[in-house]
């Protein structure tokens, strides 16, 4: 009876043994589904941010671009671009955004409905149309229908750029705004090679302080310099005026050798010239383009050498500034250009580059670049010094994200 029992409980220990393995396996199963499932999860977010970052990388690389070609007018608007777009100057640049998608999250673009979605995307839209209010926060549909340019010419533009990686698009927006910044110009009433005064009479005809100066101007706390650099181009004597007769009041003129031969340096230029791009309405002229008026807060000219001086430009109450970079420039009879004259000379001339003659006066400074020089006279008070001009010489150097503009859209918008 007892070796019968004991056969009986052999049994047991299998079940037992059948039923823990069973256990064993249930759990390591769900164990192997759960780290699959985290696997795939941690995949699926990795993806996420490669699309994000090839997304903030576009979005980055278009507000670069806009600080090097701002859109001002419908002449030059900002195409919506992609990874297959063409090179194009509104555009990112197309493989330095390649590169920094060589990972196997970018290596293929076709979804599982079979379209075929970019890389990348960038669009650039207006805040609002002129005249309406100011689009601040981003809205697809309201920003999606404004000009793709500065049409409001507030300095301001909503930048959109989408990245995908395995299928997963993501989409960020954010507001650019042009930064102006005063540019630096040497501080003197005429910075030049040389200058001379073309009378023999007593009279004052450069105002190195702004005693004569028109109204609402006020003359400076003290003389603004007058600096030659005299260098062997220059004729002799660089500094051909009769200190005796009063001719430069009060005197500061001053032979500096070591002055450097351009007046601005070629960042500040930039930064000037995308001021003149952005002017509304433009204030650029390119080469073979003549300005019909000289006024404007930054007036830039590539080459008035073909072009007949217009009469003057700009008031007393609201001067200007005025560069050009190629050819001379003449005053003469009552003609009046108030603001700052800055003349690139790239022709690379000796003579003279700006002439006065007659009744006409610049009031404010001027400088020319180079082994050019400057020539006065003769009725008196030609050239008058204006300090409110080196803080009106303006420039947009930048272009950056507005704060608080920047922000993800959900997924579709």
């Amino acid at each position: 009876m007892r070796a019968r029992l004991r056969q009986e409980d052999r049994g047991s220990a299998l079940i037992v043994a059948v039923i823990l393995i069973g256990v064993m396996m249930g759990l390591g199963l769900a164990t192997a589904s759960y780290v699959d499932g985290e696997q795939a999860q941690s995949g699926r977010e990795r993806v996420r941010e490669s699309a994000f970052n090839i997304a903030e990388s576009a979005l980055d690389a278009q507000v670069l671009q806009l600080a090097r070609t701002w859109p001002p007018s419908t002449a030059t608007p900002s195409a919506p671009c992609t990874s297959s777009s063409a090179a194009s100057l509104s555009c990112p640049d197309i493989a330095s955004l390649q590169a920094s998608a060589a990972t196997a999250d970018y290596s293929s673009s076709a979804c599982a409905t079979g379209t075929a979605t970019p890389l990348w995307t960038t669009s650039v839209h207006d805040d609002g149309f002129v005249g309406s209010p100011a689009i601040d926060y981003y809205n697809a549909q309201l920003v999606g229908a404004q000009p793709t340019y500065d049409a409001n010419g507030n300095g301001r533009l909503w930048v959109r750029a989408s990245g995908t990686a395995r299928c997963i698009q993501r989409t960020l927006v954010t507001m650019v705004n042009q930064e102006p910044v005063t540019l630096g110009f040497p501080r003197n009433v005429l910075t030049a090679n040389w200058f001379r005064v073309n009378s023999n009479g007593k009279k004052t005809m450069i105002d190195t302080q702004g005693l004569s100066l028109k109204p609402p101007a006020k003359q400076a706390a003290q003389p603004a310099d007058l600096v030659v650099r005299c260098d062997a181009a220059a004729p002799s004597p660089c500094r051909d005026y009769s200190a005796a007769k009063g001719q430069v009041t009060p005197d500061t003129t001053k032979e500096s050798p070591t002055t450097f031969p351009t007046a601005v340096s070629p960042a500040d230029l930039a930064a000037f010239k995308s001021l003149a791009l952005a002017s509304k309405p433009p204030t650029y002229y390119p080469a073979g383009t003549c300005p019909a008026s000289l006024t404007g807060a930054a007036v830039y000219v590539e080459d008035i050498s073909p072009c007949s001086s217009p009469p003057g430009g700009n008031s007393a109450a609201v001067p200007g500034s005025l560069y050009i970079g190629r050819g001379t420039l003449s005053f003469g009879g009552n003609s009046r250009f108030y603001g700052l004259v800055y003349m690139g000379n790239l022709q690379r001339s000796p003579g003279a580059v700006v002439t006065l003659t007659g009744n006409a006066r610049i009031q404010g400074a001027v400088a020319v670049d180079w082994e050019g020089g400057v020539s006065v006279g003769s009725s008196g008070n030609n050239l008058v010094f204006d300090p409110r001009v080196f803080d009106a010489f303006k420039g947009t150097r930048t272009v950056g994200r507005t704060p608080d503009t920047w922000r993800e859209l959900p997924s579709g918008q």
